[in-house]
């Protein structure tokens, strides 16, 4: 593997937040119409209904969570939509973005999505250190969230609960928390077969040994190829809590309206243990 003990120093970014303000908003829907659009997306044949949360304005776009339930109610995917205007004028530095789902729908699983914004990415060099958004799904609070400081060791997890081949970092990332990352993840090979430069990946995050988050990171420049691409999410043996959680996640684009999307999909029941 490529010096995977580099990776101990993934994540050490500080969370902040910067809203740019223009004159000249996009908009992905009207918060009025939501209703609308799921009553809409009722009468397709799969029965599926999409709710949004408040829309945040990022630069001279907007970005939102959304959750997507079946016809009986459960969550059967979780994602963020951020329009083509956001990534025409991105922050210059460094920036985070809180985006609520819906109060009153998806079960409540997943509270919010913590979608940053890393221009010079972060480290390892030569690895991570490239344009790209982490976009976290959390599935506590934001006022838990918040709360956590600085810690130079992070706490492990019982490994049952740890898809194989996942491992801890160090340290614990101010109102993060700590980040698994993916050792079989071909950007840290150093097999000239397997290897391939990062364009995304799926982080794994934790607080004081509970999971706490699931983190699809993806390039600036692998969105801007309007990609269409659904990548299995490892498993573990067991799980800490009753939740829906990702089989797959998904990262799209949609032309009409011009749109690109990265998702939690294939939610599943699991029942804690």
């Amino acid at each position: 593997m490529k010096q995977l003990s580099n990776l101990l120093m993934i994540f050490t970014i500080t969370a902040g937040l910067a809203f740019l303000q223009s004159c000249e908003k996009e908009v992905i829907l009207p918060d009025d119409a939501a209703g609308t659009l799921a009553d809409a997306e009722l009468k397709k044949a799969d029965k599926l209904r999409t709710f949004y949360g408040p829309t945040t304005s990022i630069g001279k776009g907007v970005a939102r969570a959304w959750v997507k339930e079946d016809a009986s109610g459960n969550p059967v995917e979780v994602g963020v939509d951020i329009t083509e205007k956001v990534l025409e004028s991105l922050p210059k530095d460094h920036a985070s973005f809180v985006l609520p789902f819906h109060k009153n729908k998806g079960k409540n699983f997943y509270d919010h999505v913590l979608l940053g914004w890393e221009p010079m990415g972060h480290e390892p060099p030569g690895v991570y250190d490239v344009p790209h958004f982490d976009v976290h799904f959390y599935i506590t609070s934001s006022a838990e969230r918040e709360a956590i400081g600085f810690a130079p060791v992070s706490d492990p997890v019982d490994s049952d609960y740890v898809p194989d081949y996942y491992f801890l970092m160090d340290p614990v990332i101010p109102q993060m928390g700590s980040h698994w990352a993916d050792g079989l993840s071909p950007e840290v090979s150093d097999d000239p077969d397997i290897y391939r430069e990062f364009t995304h990946v799926m982080i794994l995050g934790s607080y004081k040994g509970e999971f706490t988050f699931w983190e699809p990171m993806v390039t600036l420049d692998f969105l801007l190829q309007r990609p269409n691409v659904k990548v299995p999410v490892r498993q573990p043996k067991a799980w800490q809590r009753d939740g829906w959680y990702a089989k797959s996640y998904k990262i799209y684009y949609s032309s009409n309206p011009g749109t690109y999307t990265i998702a939690l999909s294939e939610l599943t029941w699991r029942k804690g243990s």
